[in-house]
Order: structure tokens, then C-alpha cells, then sequence
């Protein structure tokens, strides 16, 4: 009997163990990739480079479709080109240069994530902030002859989510200011509620959708048949995007009239155009 006693006390205090012990938590861990690229397609994402990279990008945006093979869906009216360059100083800062050829814009832009999703527990969205000057180097209509009445600010609020390895989501606010008004009934600020959704098909290709709605009146109080801007049409993009490793290229349909932000918020024409997106890295980092 005495040969047994301490096997049975070493066997008690185990399963005492067993019973007591916690498992340990798993620490929160930041998610990465909500959304591949830094743009959706038309807008920002709350995505920025990793730190001590540069981004270089591409956007090509062709004519209306509408005209069908006459125009060969757009193609044949040529492409106009957007080339940005992005930089992130650190983990959760980027400054930013983009040039629109329609138009003649020059943008620079500023983008902080202020709050970062974890998981398992923890943070449970990512919060993005960017701000945008736009400058044009036309002298036309008469709204552009004085250089203040050339400038336009954009500021954005991204709130998003990666709700599994599959699907991520966005909202968010975007405030637009322009110096000098596009006309005498038009708005000098103008506001969108802002959505984007990001669909993993197969490792490397995605399904997008993206859209702004606007958040002020479509005719004005004093006068109901008139309307801030003639013939509004809600901005809108959906496509692809493929990862192919080097880079992110992406393919989509927009309704938008333009490549840069302060364009594509404002479109009043009915359009229809193909277009894409390519952009690559380049590490900084010794």
C-alpha cells in the first residue's frame, strides 16, 4: 500500500492541475488586408503601403460605352490617365502626389489610420482618415481666373471591417469644398455617405463594388425645379481585381466622368466607361 500513495498524490495533484488551469488568451492581433489595394477603384480604401514603401499607380479610364462598336465601347475615344505616387513615412502615415491629365489636377493628399482592426478580440474596424488638395492648371471657365477660385479640399472618413478571409466592407463620410462654386446655384460644400465591398473569389481574384451617395438636397427650398447640379448622377464602380504578385491590377465598369476624387463625386452626365487600375511597390527599406 505505502508503494502506492505518492503515485496516487502525483496523479490528484495533476488533475487538480488540469482543472484549475486557464488556457492563455490568444493577444489580439492587428488584420491585415481588409482591402488589397489602396483604392477600391475610384476612392481610397482605409489600405496604405507598408512603411517605407512607395506606391506607383496607374489609373486608365476609357469613353463611353454607350455608342457600342461604333466607338469599339469606348475604346477607340482613347484613355485618359491618372499617375499617383504614394509614400508611407510610417506604419500608419503616407503622403501623396497624383497628376489627372482630364482636367489638368494635381492632388496631394495625406492618409493616417487611426484605429486598427484585431482579432480575435479587440478593435473590431479600422479607421481611416485622408485628406486631399486639388489644384488645376486651367485658366477656364471664369470660376478658374482667380488661382484661389482653382482650389478644392476633400476629406475623408473610413470606417471598415474584414468580417472573414472572404468578404470585407466599408463606410464612411466625404466632405467636398470647393473655393468657387460650379454655379450660382450650386453648393460650395457638398457631402456623401460613402459604401465599398470587397468579395475574395479565389486566392488571387476579387469582386468589388463601390458608390457615394449624396447627403444634400436634389432641389433647392426656395425653388424646387432648380436642383444644385442638373442631371446628378450617383457615382458608382464595380469589377475586378486580380493579384498577379508584383502587382494589383484591377478592371471595372464606373459611371464616373473623371479619375480624381473631386471628378468622379460630381459627375452630372450619363456615362458608362471601361477602364482599369495597375500599381506596383517599391521598398525603401536598407
Amino acid at each position: 500500500m505505502g508503494r502506492l500513495r505518492l503515485p496516487r498524490i502525483a496523479l490528484v495533484v495533476g488533475l487538480g492541475g488540469l482543472l484549475w488551469s486557464q488556457p492563455e488568451e490568444e493577444p489580439p492581433q492587428p488584420v491585415l488586408a481588409t482591402f488589397k489595394g489602396t483604392r477600391l477603384y475610384n476612392l481610397h480604401t482605409p489600405e496604405l503601403p507598408p512603411a517605407k514603401h512607395l506606391e506607383f499607380r496607374v489609373a486608365h479610364r476609357f469613353g463611353d460605352m454607350r455608342q457600342g462598336y461604333a466607338n469599339f465601347f469606348g475604346i477607340d475615344a482613347g484613355a485618359n490617365v491618372r499617375l499617383s505616387f504614394g509614400y508611407s513615412v510610417l506604419p500608419w502615415a503616407e503622403v501623396g502626389l497624383e497628376r489627372t491629365g482630364l482636367g489638368k489636377w494635381w492632388n496631394g493628399y495625406a492618409k493616417l489610420r487611426l484605429l486598427t482592426q484585431k482579432a480575435p478580440k479587440g478593435m473590431p474596424v479600422s479607421v481611416t482618415w485622408v485628406g486631399m488638395v486639388f489644384f488645376t492648371e486651367r485658366t477656364t471657365p471664369p470660376r478658374y481666373t482667380e488661382w484661389t477660385g482653382r482650389l478644392e479640399y476633400l476629406h475623408q472618413l473610413l470606417i471598415a471591417r474584414k468580417f472573414s478571409r472572404r468578404f470585407s466592407a466599408m463606410g464612411g463620410i466625404l466632405w467636398l469644398h470647393q473655393n468657387m462654386a460650379l454655379s450660382p446655384q450650386a453648393l460650395n460644400d457638398w457631402f456623401w455617405a460613402h459604401a465599398g465591398v470587397r468579395l475574395k473569389l479565389t486566392p488571387r481574384l476579387t469582386l468589388m463594388a463601390e458608390g457615394s451617395f449624396p447627403l444634400w438636397r436634389a432641389a433647392l427650398e426656395d425653388d424646387p425645379t432648380k436642383t444644385p447640379l442638373p442631371g446628378y448622377q450617383i457615382p458608382w464602380s464595380a469589377g475586378f481585381e486580380v493579384e498577379t504578385g508584383g502587382h494589383v491590377f484591377q478592371i471595372g465598369l464606373t459611371n464616373a466622368a473623371g479619375l480624381s476624387e473631386n471628378q468622379a463625386l460630381l459627375t452630372n452626365a450619363p456615362l458608362l466607361r471601361l477602364g482599369f487600375n495597375i500599381s506596383r511597390m517599391f521598398s525603401f527599406q536598407g
